[in-house]
C-alpha cells in the first residue's frame, strides 16, 4: 500500500530536521572544545613568553651593570694614572699651565676613545667650578652639564646616573666622584651617555611600531629612562611607581601581572636601582591564536548554513529537477542532435584556426629575420620583393648602408659565461639596435656573437652633396648611441663595421660584405670602435715592410735563445707599434710565418721538440692582443724548455767530469786533462761544475783526494806518507793538514775512530764527507743542489 503525498513530506521533514538538530549539536560541541583548548593554549603561550622576557630582561640588565662597570673601571684606571694622581695632589692655589691642562684633556681623550656610546667624558672641579672635556669644541654646550652637577653634589653619593629633558631631548650622564682608593679634593668625573646605547641594549630598531609592545627602563619614581617605542610608556610606568611590590623588588625577584591589554614583566637591578621591564599587548602575542579561534567559529558557522541550505535544497528541489531532465531527454528529437553535432564541429573549426593564427604569429618575426639574412647575404631581385616583405621603403633613390656588430672576444667569453648568457648578450645588443635605429633600420643575428643590419633615410629634397653628408651623420650618430650604450651598460663590447653608403637594393649584398668585411680590420686595428670602410686605393700606407718583420722575428729568436723573457715582450711591443698602420692579412700572414719560424728554429736546439700549433688554431685568434699574448705564452713555454735542456746538459757534463776525475786520483790531473777525452770544452766544464756542484775543479779534485783517502784509512794499512805520495801532496805534513781542515781531526785519529767499523756515517753514500766548516771547502757536496 503506497504512502500518501503529505505523509511521505512529513517523513522527509522529520529526516531533515533530525540532521540539522545533529549538525548543529556537532557545530557546538567543537566550538566548545575548541574555546576550551584556546583557554589552556594561552596559558601556555602566556607562561612561555612570560619565561622568555624574564630571561631577556634578566640579559638585559647584566649588560647595563656590565656597561656601568666598566665606566667603573675606567674612573679606577684613570686614578691610578701618574699623571692624573699629580693632578690631584697639586695644591688647590696653584696656577694650572697649558701643558698639564693639555696632558689632563689628553688623558680625557685617551679614556673616551676606549667606551662606546660615549659622546663626552668631562672633569669638574667643585672648587673652582672648572670643567675640562674630551670634547672642548663642544664650547657652549659643556655648560649644560652644570645643572647635572648641581644635583649630584646634592645626592651625596659616589655615583649616580642622572638624566636632563631639554625640549623634548634628553641627556643622560653618570657621575662619578674621584678620588675613589686616596683621600684628597673632590673632583667629579661625568661620562655623558650617547641614547643609542639604550636603543641597542633594549632592542629597539626603526621597525618598531607604536601599537606593539616595548622594552622600558624606569626609575624608583617612575620616570622612563631611555624611552621605548610604544606610545603609553609614561602611563604604564607611572602606575607601576605607585605598585609597592614592584618598587621593593630585590635582585632576585621579579613580577608579572596583566593590566589594560599588557602583559608587563619586571626585574631590578640593586646596582643601578632601576627596574628593567617588558610590556607587550595580548593581542600581540595571542594574534596567531586569536585569529585561528575566529578563523574556526567563522568555518563552523558557515558549515551550519551551507548544511541547512543544502538539505532544503535537496528536499524541495532535487526531485523537480530530475523530472524535468527526463522530460527533456524524453522529448529530444533527432533533428536537435544533427544541430549540436553541427555546432560541435563548428567550435572545432573556429579552435582550429585560433591555434594557426597563434603558431602563425610566433613564427612570423623568425621568417622575416630568416629573409632579411638571406637578402643580405645574396641580395633581391627588386626593391618591390624587400619592401613588400619587409616594409622597408627602399628604392633607386634611397641612401642606405649596411653594418655589422660583433661581441669582442666571444670564443674567450665562452669559457666565461653559459650558453645562454651569451643567447642573452646577442639579444641584449639586437634590442637597443631596435630601440636606436626605430623605423630608420634593422639587425639580425648571425653566428658566434656577430649581427648585421641595414641602415637607411627617407628620400630628401636636399641637394645630393647636402643629402650624403645628413645621411653620413645620422649614421654616425645612430652607431655611436648604440656604441656608448653598450660599451656603458652590457659586460661586453661591441666592434662595429659600416659600409660604404649604396643606392638600390641591387648592391644590398655587396653593402654587407663590406661591413662583414671592414670587421676583420679589428684584428689590426682593435676591438672597441666603429670603422668604416676604405676603398683600397684609400687604404692607409702600410709601414710593417718584410725587412722589419724578419728583424722582430730574428729579435725575437734569439731573445728566446737567450732565456730572456724581457727582450721577447720588447720584440712583441715593436711589433704592436707598427701593427695597427698595417693590413691585417699581411699582418695575419706575418704573425704565421713567425710562429712557424720560431719553433723551427728552436726544435733543432731542444733534444725533444714541442708540437707546432696547428694553422687552424692559429687562425682562431681574431685580435692582435690574443696573438701577443698567444706569442708571449709560446716564448715563456719554449724558454722553460730551453732552461730544462741546458740544465739537463750541465748535469751530464759535471757528472762526466767528476767520473773521470775519481778514475784518475793518482795523478797529476788538470781540468784540460779532463775535457779533452770527454770532448768537453773547457768553459763548458766550468759552467757546468759552478751551476751544478757550485764548486771549481781545483776544489772538486782536493775534495775527491780527501775522499779517496779516507777510504784507505778506513779499509787499508797504507801509511800517511804513503798516501800523501799517492795523491801528489808534497809531504805527509802537508797532507794532514789538508785532511784536518777538511775532517776536523788528523789522519790517524781518524783511521783509529773510523777503521773496519760498520757503523761509521761519515759516508753514508758514495760521494764527498761533510766539512767541519763552510769555510773549509765551499764544494763539499757531492750531489747536485736541489
Amino acid at each position: 500500500m503506497s504512502m500518501p503525498g503529505s505523509e511521505l513530506m512529513f517523513v522527509m521533514s522529520k529526516k531533515m530536521q533530525i540532521a540539522v538538530a545533529n549538525i548543529l549539536l556537532t557545530s557546538l560541541s567543537v566550538v566548545l572544545i575548541g574555546l576550551i583548548i584556546f583557554t589552556q593554549a594561552s596559558d601556555i603561550i602566556r607562561s612561555q613568553i612570560e619565561n622568555a622576557h624574564l630571561m631577556s630582561l634578566k640579559s638585559t640588565r647584566g649588560n647595563f651593570e656590565n656597561y656601568f662597570t666598566k665606566l667603573n673601571q675606567s674612573a679606577v684606571q684613570m686614578e691610578k694614572i701618574p699623571d692624573f694622581e699629580k693632578w690631584l695632589n697639586q695644591p688647590a692655589d696653584r696656577k694650572v699651565n697649558q701643558l698639564e691642562m693639555f696632558s689632563l684633556v689628553q688623558l680625557l681623550v685617551r679614556i673616551h676613545a676606549s667606551l662606546d656610546y660615549v659622546d663626552n667624558v668631562v672633569l669638574y672641579d667643585p672648587l673652582t667650578e672648572v670643567q675640562y672635556s674630551s670634547q672642548p669644541t663642544l664650547g657652549d654646550y659643556n655648560m649644560g652639564y652644570q645643572s647635572l652637577l648641581d644635583e649630584f653634589a646634592l645626592l651625596n653619593t659616589d655615583y649616580a646616573f642622572l638624566t636632563k629633558n631639554t625640549d623634548g631631548a634628553s641627556t643622560y650622564v653618570y657621575i662619578r666622584k674621584l678620588p675613589i682608593f686616596i683621600s684628597g679634593p673632590s673632583y667629579y668625573l661625568l661620562f655623558h651617555v650617547n641614547s643609542k646605547l639604550f636603543y641597542d641594549y633594549l632592542g629597539i630598531t626603526d621597525d618598531n611600531k607604536s601599537t606593539i609592545g616595548t622594552a622600558f627602563i624606569m626609575d624608583k619614581k617612575g620616570t622612563p629612562i631611555g624611552k621605548g617605542t610604544f606610545a603609553g610608556i609614561e602611563d604604564i610606568t607611572r602606575n607601576l611607581a605607585h605598585d609597592r611590590e614592584i618598587t621593593s623588588l630585590s635582585a632576585e625577584q621579579n613580577r608579572t601581572y596583566s593590566k589594560n591589554g599588557m602583559l608587563i614583566t619586571c626585574v631590578s637591578s640593586s646596582m643601578t636601582g632601576w627596574i628593567f621591564g617588558l610590556a607587550v599587548p595580548d593581542k600581540q602575542f595571542l594574534s596567531k591564536i586569536i585569529a585561528l579561534r575566529n578563523m574556526t567559529l567563522i568555518v563552523l558557522a558557515a558549515a551550519v548554513v551551507l548544511a541547512i541550505l543544502a538539505v532544503m535544497a535537496s528536499n524541495h528541489w532535487f526531485f523537480r529537477g530530475w523530472s524535468k531532465i527526463i522530460r527533456l531527454i524524453d522529448d529530444s528529437s533527432g533533428a536537435k542532435t544533427t544541430g549540436k553535432r553541427s555546432t560541435d564541429e563548428f567550435e572545432k573549426i573556429y579552435s582550429h584556426v585560433y591555434q594557426l593564427k597563434h603558431r602563425l604569429q610566433e613564427m612570423l618575426p623568425e621568417a622575416k629575420e630568416a629573409y632579411v639574412r638571406k637578402a643580405l647575404e645574396t641580395g633581391v631581385i627588386a626593391s618591390k620583393d624587400l619592401g613588400d616583405q619587409l616594409g622597408l621603403p627602399l628604392n633607386d633613390e634611397t641612401a642606405y648602408c649596411c653594418f655589422a656588430v660583433e661581441i669582442d672576444y666571444y670564443n674567450q667569453l665562452k669559457e666565461t659565461y653559459s650558453e645562454w648568457d651569451l643567447f642573452y648578450f646577442g639579444y641584449g645588443v639586437a634590442c637597443v639596435i631596435r630601440e636606436v635605429l626605430g623605423d630608420k633600420g634593422l639587425a639580425v643575428k648571425l653566428n658566434d656573437g656577430k649581427l648585421l643590419g641595414i641602415f637607411y633615410l627617407p628620400d630628401s629634397e636636399e641637394p645630393k652633396e647636402l643629402g650624403e653628408r645628413r645621411f653620413q651623420e645620422q649614421v654616425n650618430q645612430n652607431l655611436q648611441t648604440i656604441h656608448h650604450f653598450i660599451s656603458d651598460n652590457f659586460p661586453v663590447t661591441v666592434t662595429i663595421g659600416v659600409s660604404r653608403p649604396k643606392h638600390g637594393t641591387k648592391h644590398l649584398h655587396l653593402a654587407s660584405a663590406q661591413a662583414l668585411e671592414v670587421l676583420k680590420q679589428k684584428f689590426a686595428s682593435g676591438t672597441n670602435q666603429i670603422m668604416y670602410y676604405e676603398e683600397p686605393s684609400n687604404a692607409k700606407t702600410n709601414v710593417l715592410s718584410s725587412d722589419e718583420v724578419r728583424r722582430i722575428e730574428r729579435d725575437f729568436i734569439e731573445s728566446i735563445r737567450s732565456r730572456d723573457i724581457g727582450e721577447t715582450a720588447q720584440a712583441l711591443q715593436r711589433l704592436r707599434r707598427l701593427a695597427p698602420e698595417g693590413d691585417y692579412r699581411k699582418l695575419q700572414h706575418a704573425l704565421v710565418d713567425l710562429t712557424l719560424s720560431v719553433y723551427r728554429e728552436i726544435s733543432a736546439d731542444l733534444s725533444a721538440p714541442p708540437d707546432t700549433p696547428a694553422l687552424s688554431r692559429l687562425l682562431e685568434l681574431s685580435t692582435l692582443d690574443e696573438w701577443l699574448g698567444s706569442l708571449q705564452q709560446q716564448a715563456e713555454s719554449l724558454i722553460a724548455l730551453l732552461t730544462a735542456e741546458y740544465q739537463l746538459q750541465m748535469e751530464q757534463a759535471a757528472n762526466k767530469i767528476k767520473a773521470h776525475l775519481a778514475s784518475r786520483l793518482q795523478e797529476d790531473i788538470r781540468l784540460e786533462d779532463c775535457c779533452k777525452p770527454l770532448g768537453i770544452p773547457v768553459s763548458v766544464a766550468k759552467h757546468a761544475l759552478k751551476e751544478v756542484y757550485e764548486t771549481t775543479f781545483t776544489e772538486l779534485l782536493l775534495l775527491e783526494r780527501i775522499e779517496q783517502s779516507k777510504l784507505w784509512l778506513r779499509e787499508t794499512d797504507i801509511g800517511v806518507d804513503e798516501i800523501a805520495k799517492r795523491l801528489y801532496y808534497s809531504n805527509a805534513q802537508s797532507f794532514t793538514r789538508t785532511f784536518k781542515k777538511i775532517t776536523g781531526m788528523p789522519p790517524g785519529q781518524y783511521r783509529k775512530i773510523n777503521a773496519r767499523s760498520e757503523s761509521a756515517n761519515y759516508v753514508s753514500k758514495p760521494g764527498f764527507a761533510k766539512p767541519s766548516s763552510d769555510e773549509d771547502c765551499r764544494g763539499c757536496v757531492l750531489e747536485p743542489p736541489s
